[in-house]
């Protein structure tokens, strides 16, 4: 890894998540279906890549498939972790459009602390648990939201 000061930037951890769920998915990622899965050019990807793997987070070759270093695949699995957790608040707890809260997640994701996501997860378990409510209160939650749509 550099001496210098790195910054992981939003951008860079779409392309890590992107390599993280393209190998389990398809076993392995490629430029192409990197580009495809972030909805840019192969070659903002291939300038992507190469400071990833300056970085020491993801070992790729020219017209090679790209792997994720131990490190790239935690920094990876963190991304895509508050990824799954903000999609299932968004979704269960708050009654949001699949795609609308896919989309919401992918920018949030990026700046959220981690506290707020612990914080979330905690509730969304506890309204599931609750005795006094459950997913009775979401489900009254989810009917209060169709009526006072903005």
């Amino acid at each position: 890894m550099s001496e210098r000061s790195f910054k992981l930037t939003r951008r860079l951890e779409d392309y890590l998540e992107a390599v993280l769920v393209l190998v389990r998915q398809d076993g392995v990622a490629r430029v192409r279906d990197i580009a495809a899965a972030t909805n840019v050019s192969k070659s903002s990807v291939t300038t992507a890549l190469k400071h990833l793997s300056d970085e020491g987070l993801i070992n790729h070759d020219p017209y090679q498939y790209v792997t994720l270093t131990p490190h790239g695949q935690e920094l990876a699995q963190k991304v895509l972790d508050k990824h799954e957790l903000l999609t299932a608040f968004l979704t269960d707890v708050l009654n949001i459009d699949l795609t609308e809260a896919e989309e919401n997640a992918c920018r949030m994701e990026h700046v959220v602390d981690d506290i707020v996501l612990e914080r979330m997860s905690m509730l969304a378990e506890f309204t599931r648990q609750c005795p006094l409510g459950g997913k009775d209160w979401i489900g009254k939650f989810s009917a209060y939201c169709e009526q006072h749509t903005l």
